[in-house]
């Protein structure tokens, strides 16, 4: 148990650092950038992924909080992740437009690389997050997909569909 603990903990401070210095990182980047960025749909791609981030953070630090208690996860756990479920799509819906509406009017061009990158990089997060494991960073977790030939499904989305009473397990 200690072990998983310290994996909860690292999970959350690395999700939480991430949030906050991915953005810093990227705007002291682009700021000098010879080619430049288009700053609103870069913000944009910045905040989703900002956002994503913070969840897992939450999502890290609420279950860490139920394991060490042996409690359950909180009332209000499957609420608010459906919600930010919800707002997730809302969001890359938004900023998918937005894409659409400057590639239509004013045609690709360089400074739509980053944004577009990091956007994709967000609705991967999403997907990591609510639906299949994308990051495998254990020997353990790699093994797993070599055997089974298929994608873990992620922690968060099991957890929601445990709690909504549906039957999934992380390795179905």
């Amino acid at each position: 148990m200690h072990k998983l603990n310290n994996r909860l903990n690292y999970l959350r401070g690395m999700e939480a650092l991430a949030a906050v210095a991915l953005p810093i990182i990227f705007i002291l980047d682009w700021r000098k950038s010879a080619t430049g960025v288009h700053w609103p749909l870069g913000l944009a791609a910045l905040l989703s992924v900002s956002y994503l981030l913070a969840q897992g953070a939450l999502y890290w630090q609420l279950k860490h909080r139920a394991l060490s208690a042996s409690v359950p996860l909180p009332s209000y756990f499957d609420r608010l992740f459906n919600a930010f479920k919800a707002s997730n799509l809302a969001l890359f819906g938004a900023v998918a437009l937005g894409f659409a509406v400057q590639i239509v009017g004013a045609g690709w061009n360089a400074q739509l690389a980053w944004p577009l990158g990091i956007f994709l990089f967000a609705v991967l997060e999403h997907i990591n997050y609510y639906h299949y494991q994308l990051m495998y960073d254990t020997s353990a977790s790699v093994r797993y997909v070599l055997r089974n030939r298929r994608l873990r499904k992620a922690a968060l989305g099991v957890d929601l569909n445990r709690r909504a009473g549906r039957s999934v397990a992380l390795n179905d």
